[in-house]
């Protein structure tokens, strides 16, 4: 048989597992409609070359992953399909106030440009993981504190 000081101590740790599952899920939704604002602020709409989702405004995880990958496909395609290492390699080779030079220069900005766009989008999408990671183990906490407030020795 249980004591009543452990029962005591177990319910304690119940309710402060349940103020701390709480808080993590208000951390977590808050954090979601940060995000979620953010982006649509921006009035970013996923273009018609996308796989998936085309026309549809950029709100939440997957239509901000949706529209990286267009954007790094664009920009592949802009680039003549090189990479930033082939650009570079490529300007090397070239006379520097060529107009070779100045279109590899253009696109190198562009695949910055893009680099930059993407990095963004795909923050937005690590931070919708998080939130949804941060609320999920809120709950998972509330269940537990709720479970532990229950105990009664028997």
């Amino acid at each position: 048989m249980t004591s009543p000081a452990t029962i005591s101590a177990l319910r304690s740790v119940g309710g402060l597992t349940i103020v701390a599952g709480t808080l993590f899920i208000a951390a977590g939704a808050g954090a979601w409609y940060t995000v979620t604002k953010q982006l649509r602020d921006e009035k970013i709409t996923v273009p018609g070359n996308a796989p998936i989702l085309a026309g549809k405004p950029v709100q939440g995880p997957v239509t901000a992953y949706v529209e990286a990958l267009v954007i790094k496909s664009n920009a592949e395609r802009g680039a003549g399909g090189r990479t930033f290492a082939d650009i570079s390699d490529a300007l090397r080779g070239v006379d520097g106030s060529s107009d070779e030079a100045r279109e590899l220069r253009n696109q190198s900005s562009a695949l910055s440009t893009a680099a930059s766009l993407r990095t963004s989008l795909m923050t937005s999408v690590l931070a919708y993981g998080v939130s949804a990671f941060a609320a999920g183990l809120g709950a998972f906490f509330v269940v537990v504190g709720s479970r532990l407030r229950r105990a009664d020795g028997g």
